[in-house]
């Protein structure tokens, strides 16, 4: 009796593998709907639909500690061993936005799904699967822990998303002075024009999913240095004098160079 229990839960164990590289699978595939009008509806949607897959993981971590935390381990090795197996299987040219979509997967679905209830053993899984994905170099980006109230509120930021990022990473303050004359550039300027509010739009879109790419990075503060030292002073000093047309030209050419080097394919179709 006691092969049979073990060979059921060896099955249930395979067959909870298949449905979580299933799911990264298509995870994958709905990058396409990380944008600000449909990521909160998506990701709640596409919970619901693996509730029952989540919900049963604890169950098949329990027993003494020992067993249950080798059984946490294989569960979080599921999802980083395969994408990593598919990786290898990529074309040399295609291996930059494939590993971007990958990346982002990961960050903006399957992590914070597993998180989303915080229930104490997916938290676990969540995190190892995390170090496991970063141990392992999946796709040579960086992964961190993420979850969904805080990726959904990064949408409703705006213009001064990107340049909130790049002051963090410099240890400036909210109130510091790039934000502040660029946020009233935003509201004084841009949002006083259809063409401008157009614009500020496309950076709600966009800006979550390109300073997430950029996070990802080995060394990220160079690049937000690089934003900083080419983009930003720049635009802030147009703003500053109100050369407002400059300032809008500017930042348009900067959302377009992140948007080919660190966005998701989706927003390069």
């Amino acid at each position: 009796m006691k092969s049979e229990g073990r060979s059921a839960e060896g099955r249930l164990m395979e067959e909870t593998r298949k449905k979580l590289e299933d799911f990264f699978d298509e995870m994958v595939k709905s990058m396409k709907y990380f944008k600000k009008k449909s990521y909160e509806q998506y990701f709640k949607d596409t919970y619901e639909k693996y509730r029952d897959l989540f919900m049963s993981l604890p169950a098949l971590c329990e027993g003494e500690e020992e067993t249950a935390s080798a059984a946490i381990e294989e569960l979080a090795s599921v999802i980083p061993m395969y994408a990593r197996r598919k990786f290898l299987d990529v074309p040399k040219q295609k291996k930059e936005p494939v590993g971007i979509d990958y990346n982002m997967a990961m960050a903006v679905y399957v992590v914070p799904m597993l998180v989303y209830q915080h229930e104490p053993v997916n938290e676990q899984i969540a995190q190892q699967m995390v170090e496991i994905w970063n141990e392992s170099q999946v796709t040579g980006l960086r992964l961190q822990k993420s979850d969904y109230e805080k990726i959904a509120g990064g949408f409703r930021k705006g213009l001064c998303y990107i340049t909130t990022a790049v002051c963090e990473c410099q240890g400036k303050s909210d109130d510091c002075r790039e934000l502040t004359i660029l946020r009233r550039y935003r509201d004084d300027y841009l949002m006083q024009s259809k063409e401008g509010r157009a614009m500020v739009e496309e950076y709600y879109e966009i800006a979550p999913a390109l300073v997430l790419s950029i996070g990802m990075h080995k060394e990220p503060w160079k690049i937000y240095q690089e934003i900083y030292e080419d983009y930003l002073c720049p635009c802030v000093e147009y703003a500053k004098n109100e050369e407002n047309v400059k300032c809008r030209e500017l930042y348009g050419d900067m959302v377009g160079s992140l948007r080919q080097r660190f966005a998701p394919s989706h927003y390069l179709n």
